[in-house]
């Protein structure tokens, strides 16, 4: 494997893009089963909106757990085995017939599924193979994500116009079979140490023996202001990204916009995304992390406020969806790097992980509070100005995240080298 004249990282980096474009995918694509779910099921909005909830804040729950079960068993098993659960538990939100079958189903067992094969698990293993192109690495990653999320939306809403909400989910299920489980098997690697290989597939050094391993322990980066300052304003993310996937194409159909045209809205905006990740990667590994996360954060106001307050114009809509590409790239692969740049590469799968938890526990907040909003005021001004709020604070603190990271907060009056 040292002599192809690709680095085999890359190939690690094309299979978790497909597993990412996949879970990633289905997770923002609930947003077109709202109306037909609750109408089949005959719940109300607050109902559905709860059953996302649990199910976005087990996600996150469920994140650490598949850290740790990365750094004790391999990447193979540890995605082999949440792919495999992530179609049966599709299949059986096919056949749910009530409230609490369905909070069970995809409240549990979906996002348990989901964990085996998202980010937190394909960020911690991308991370260890890349050090001088971690940021590249991880946002063509993110990309893969904003790809779901284009296609994966309006493909969902088609088919569920033309089969039914319930052969779609059955649908989603074969695919992610079909499509995940060989990568899984046959290309995923745990890291470049594992085949005799360096980070970024550079030579190792003569007489050098193995890298060090370094791996900070979550009790330890718990202790430091930058694991709250990241962990802070990535729930930020969640809460925003839940406001816009469970709610942003229900919104826009009460708005007047047909349900096919509200999902290319989104599609359109994950897809001006793809690129846009891939070019704020590599302004990172340049010009540093910190003042393009706080970017992405405060450009995506605007989106936000655009998707609300634009009524009866399509045209401005898709031009609010193609300009705010480039905010809804990037904060999860930064977040990850950031990660990677102040805990060392193997802490990633169990740091990001729980901080992805503080994101999904966003994530849940955002979702149920939007529902609940929509219930007691009628529409979802409310929640989307608080997404605003929420988003200027992150950029703020994004643009200051401790340099001296790994200061334990009870030694932080140590000085520490930048």
């Amino acid at each position: 494997m040292t002599n192809r004249s690709i680095f085999y990282g890359w190939w690690v980096v094309a299979a978790f893009c497909v597993t990412t474009f996949i879970s990633t995918g289905i997770r923002h694509a609930v947003g077109p089963f709202l109306k037909p779910i609750v109408a089949d099921l005959g719940l109300d909005r607050a109902s559905f909106s709860l059953v996302i909830a649990l199910s976005l804040l087990l996600y996150g729950v469920f994140m650490p757990l598949a850290g740790l079960a990365l750094d004790r068993f391999n990447v193979r098993v540890v995605t082999a085995a949440g792919t495999v659960l992530l179609a049966i538990s599709l299949v059986l939100t096919a056949l749910v017939h009530n409230f609490w079958q369905f909070a069970l189903v995809y409240g549990v067992l979906v996002p348990l599924g989901l964990a085996g094969t998202g980010p937190v698990i394909a960020s911690g293993v991308v991370a260890r193979w890349f050090n001088k192109r971690r940021g590249t690495a991880l946002s063509v990653l993110g990309s893969a994500s904003m790809t779901g999320m284009s296609l994966l939306v309006p493909a969902v809403t088609w088919l569920i116009i033309t089969t039914g909400w319930r052969a779609t989910y059955t649908v989603i299920a074969a695919g992610v079979l079909v499509l995940v489980l060989p990568l899984c098997l046959w290309v995923m690697r745990d890291s470049p140490e594992s085949i005799g290989l360096s980070p970024d597939g550079t030579e190792p050094k003569p007489g050098g023996g193995s890298a060090a391993i370094e791996r900070v322990a979550t009790g330890e980066a718990v202790q430091t202001l930058a694991f709250w300052q990241l962990a802070g304003s990535f729930f930020t993310c969640g809460f925003s990204m839940s406001l816009l996937s469970a709610h942003g194409i229900p919104m826009l159909t009460d708005h007047g916009y047909s349900p096919m045209f509200a999902s290319w809205a989104l599609g359109v905006l994950g897809g001006s995304a793809i690129g846009c990740t891939v070019m704020l990667g590599a302004l990172s590994d340049r010009f540093g992390r910190r003042p393009v996360l706080a970017a992405i954060y405060f450009g995506r106001i605007f989106i936000f406020a655009g998707f609300f307050l634009i009524r009866d114009n399509p045209t401005a809509i898709l031009m609010v969806a193609v300009l705010g590409g480039i905010t809804m790239a990037g904060t999860g692969s930064m977040t990850s790097a950031l990660t990677a740049d102040i805990y060392g590469r193997f802490s990633v799968s169990s740091v990001f992980g729980l901080i992805f938890l503080v994101h999904q526990t966003g994530s849940a907040l955002g979702s149920w509070l939007a529902g609940y909003l929509f219930e007691t005021t009628g529409g979802y001004g409310a929640a989307y100005a608080l997404a605003c709020v929420f988003l200027l604070v992150a950029s703020t603190v994004a643009l200051k995240i401790d340099k001296g990271a790994r200061r334990v907060w009870r030694a932080s009056t140590v000085p520490v080298a930048n």
